[in-house]
């Protein structure tokens, strides 16, 4: 559905992501005069500069950042146009979304029961990702929106609070911390285990330990996990400790499987938000979602 674009904005919109004349000429099969013109037909149409620096210091003005802007939702947002048509068409109407990991395993299949004991003909596919691969998703039409737990640009997207969820430290029932009212300093001596990065946890994580002038490095050692499952169970052998939302552990804790470790200066919540396109086609059934997976939750 890339044709939909009028050339002359695609022409920009690789010209940005390449931030090279030359580079984006051979992805266009054109010769680089020919980019040239585009973007000076642009800049003629609009009455604005789009480029400061046109050599090796390529740059954009806050003008060209802001049609980077608008061409990158209107292409994504004419990327849904083709399949949401064909639903009308079919009158069928399917739910794709994404969400990340805690959102994904912990806070979905319920609602994803009571929607399926509501509608059972809804054909729902739930793509569970990391908050960065989620948030191109979403530029590529492929999902109507997404469920997360990490930072996101909020200037690019729309976003509803579905919750705010505490982000707790935990280890083993075993580790010698256990239900000791301890600072945040006192876990450095600790093998920490956490997720890979792009995923929310781990920039939740990151962002609370910059606060307090700390950094993953400054732990004992570190062990990168995708699996949440996984870092559970090595917490449980007492390998290490973690962070997690107490959403995707509030089993483990009730059942002492895992238990928490009070830090008397950590106090994290952090949203999860509801995040879709800005001026999306199908905006009204998207919100109508929301709406469902608040009143389920």
């Amino acid at each position: 559905m890339v044709g939909m674009l009028d050339n002359r904005l695609q022409t920009f919109l690789t010209l940005c992501e390449q931030g090279n004349f030359t580079k984006t000429a051979e992805i266009l099969n054109m010769t680089q005069p020919a980019v040239s013109q585009h973007i000076q037909y642009l800049e003629n149409y609009y009455q604005i500069i789009l480029i400061s620096e046109k050599g090796k210091n390529f740059s954009l003005t806050e003008e060209g950042k802001a049609l980077q802007q608008y061409i990158k939702l209107l292409k994504a947002n004419a990327e849904r146009i083709f399949p949401l048509l064909h639903r009308v068409k079919d009158k069928v109407y399917p739910l794709h979304f994404g969400a990340t990991l805690t959102i994904g395993e912990y806070t979905m299949p319920p609602i994803l029961h009571k929607i399926f004991e509501e509608k059972p003909a809804t054909n729902i596919s739930m793509f569970v990702e990391n908050t960065h691969i989620l948030q191109e998703m979403l530029w590529e039409g492929k999902i109507d929106f997404a469920l997360l737990e990490g930072h996101f640009n909020q200037q690019e997207f729309e976003h509803k609070l579905i919750s705010n969820e505490e982000f707790i430290a935990i280890c083993s029932p075993e580790n010698i911390l256990a239900k000791k009212a301890i600072l945040l300093e006192d876990l450095l001596d600790q093998q920490l285990i956490l997720r890979e990065p792009g995923s929310g946890t781990r920039d939740i994580l990151e962002q609370a330990l910059y606060n307090q002038n700390l950094h993953i490095d400054d732990f004992t050692g570190r062990t990168q996990i995708t699996n949440m499952n996984v870092i559970k169970a090595l917490c449980h052998q007492n390998m290490g400790i973690t962070f997690m939302y107490r959403e995707a552990v509030k089993e483990e804790l009730v059942t002492g499987y895992l238990v928490e470790i009070p830090l008397v200066n950590f106090n994290i919540q952090h949203p999860f938000n509801f995040v879709y396109l800005k001026d999306a086609p199908d905006k009204q059934q998207i919100e109508s979602w929301f709406e469902t997976i608040v009143r389920l939750r």
